[in-house]
């Protein structure tokens, strides 16, 4: 055996996995200048943040299909190769609309490189070697969520409020090529059995997404004092969750055809009957609708509200990101030393909803009375919401995956990566769309903080559900 093939390169997977968070991380930390750049609304800028997710999640089973069946090096190569182009054209971006469009296509580059990862790694490696890359995965995806905030607000302020947004999106293009380079050495790996596609159910999929997220973040045009005056934002809003709605009702119709003809689904309705199954899709799409969400309003709040440049708004969450990232290393041997992947998992869950709970309690109290050295005080509840959130993104997906049947854990796991995008583009329209809401009748830091105690509703409900994970293992 030669020592390439004893020790198999697989580091570009986990250059992507920091990419997929990574880039929603940043987009949110620039969206500020984003909107001063490109002299657009509130709403337009979550839109711009937001549309990547529709994508991503929509093309998560797609493409990880099509890699089984095509190759996954492959499909590796290629999308990270689609990501430096999109990359490009984000930061070139001269209109919105060109810079959703270009988000849309990013989203759609990113579902082809993620799915990959995991598929790659549990083909390639085996034993101790496949736990600890497993592991990483867990630690370079939770790693780009927070990073992208630092890195991005140090970007935005070196080259200024003209460049600097355009900057932050073009580090995503820098780690691309990085990741298409080195994947020349990846070992080329494909299903023996791929499962069929099912690209009518994809489009549905990303449609159904896009307007619901484009009318949520449109609700925050409405004027709340005289919503009826002027009608256009209402109108708009209300066609866009309509057309959503009609875009759901057609992937439940198509999901039920292609169920009764025996054809593969993107939603595959035989395993969504599990109920663990849709137990960690609601754990997975909970978790990174507060991230997302969270990681917005702060951005907003911190450059808009107390005038912060985006280098100190982005190393003002340092200490939560150091939280985050400790937690979710630290997640794994609590789970054990707690009962073992369900029993323990699952109170691990819960003690990280506890925790988060009391930091943003604790955050949206310092907001409300608006007392001084604010951010002082955001360190002390960011050791907690960081640190709650770390702790939840550790062990969710090997709790629900122990919980679902060995035939459904495959699809199980595709299906919970497309409810964490899916939560990251809902938590960033819903949360923002409060803030933005609240902002037209109160101060922005009193905003925040009813946005934020708000956001303990989200924290309730995780606890809720991963108090139900037991009982569905063993039922």
């Amino acid at each position: 055996m030669t020592q390439e093939s004893a020790r198999p390169t697989v580091w570009p997977l986990y250059v992507v996995t920091f990419l997929a968070t990574y880039t929603i991380a940043v987009a949110a930390i620039s969206a500020p200048g984003i909107q001063q750049g490109l002299q657009i609304t509130e709403s337009g800028t979550s839109l711009v943040v937001g549309a990547y997710s529709a994508t991503f999640a929509a093309g998560l089973i797609f493409f990880g299909r099509l890699g089984d069946r095509w190759g996954r090096r492959r499909m590796f190569r290629v999308g990270t190769l689609a990501l430096a182009i999109t990359a490009l054209l984000t930061a070139s971006a001269p209109t919105v609309e060109f810079l959703v469009a270009a988000r849309l296509v990013q989203g759609c580059a990113a579902a082809v490189t993620t799915p990959q990862v995991l598929a790659s790694i549990q083909s390639i490696l085996r034993g101790s070697a496949r736990l600890r890359a497993v592991g990483l995965y867990s630690v370079f995806a939770g790693s780009g969520t927070v990073a992208g905030q630092v890195i991005g607000g140090l970007v935005n302020s070196a080259f200024g409020p003209d460049l600097g947004w355009r900057a932050a999106f073009a580090s995503v293009g820098v780690l691309s090529v990085i990741a298409w380079v080195g994947a020349r050495h990846l070992t080329e790996t494909r299903s023996p059995r791929p499962l069929g596609l099912d690209a009518r159910g994809s489009v549905l999929v990303a449609l159904a997404l896009l307007l619901l997220i484009a009318g949520l973040t449109h609700v925050a045009a409405i004027d709340l004092v005289a919503p009826l005056s002027p009608p256009g934002p209402l109108l708009w809003t209300a066609g866009l969750l309509g057309a959503s709605a009609g875009c759901f009702g057609l992937l439940a119709l198509h999901a039920l055809m292609r169920e009764r003809s025996r054809r593969p689904s993107i939603l595959p309705l035989e395993v969504m009957r599990e109920p663990a199954v849709r137990t960690g899709m609601a754990l997975a799409c909970l978790l990174f609708m507060m991230i997302g969400g969270f990681a917005y309003n702060y951005a907003i709040l911190s450059q808009q509200g107390y005038g912060l440049a985006p280098w100190e708004s982005g190393l003002a969450t340092a200490t939560l990101a150091l939280a985050f990232v400790v937690a979710s290393a630290l997640a794994p041997r609590i789970v054990v030393r707690w009962g073992g992947t369900v029993h323990g998992g699952r109170r691990t869950l819960l003690m990280a909803s506890v925790i988060q709970g009391v930091g943003l309690v604790g955050l949206g109290v310092v907001a409300l009375v608006g007392v001084d050295h604010f951010f002082v005080w955001y360190q002390v509840a960011g050791v907690l919401i960081g640190g709650g959130q770390g702790l939840m993104m550790g062990p969710l997906v090997s709790v629900v995956m122990a919980a679902v049947p060995d035939e459904a854990a495959g699809l199980t796991g595709g299906l919970v990566a497309t409810a964490q995008q899916t939560g990251i583009g809902l938590g960033i329209a819903v949360l923002s769309t409060v803030f933005a809401g609240l902002t037209q009748l109160l101060p922005m830091t009193t905003a925040y903080g009813w946005t934020t105690l708000a956001t303990v509703l989200l924290t309730v409900s995780f606890a809720l559900f991963a108090a139900r994970i037991v009982e569905q293992a063993e039922g």
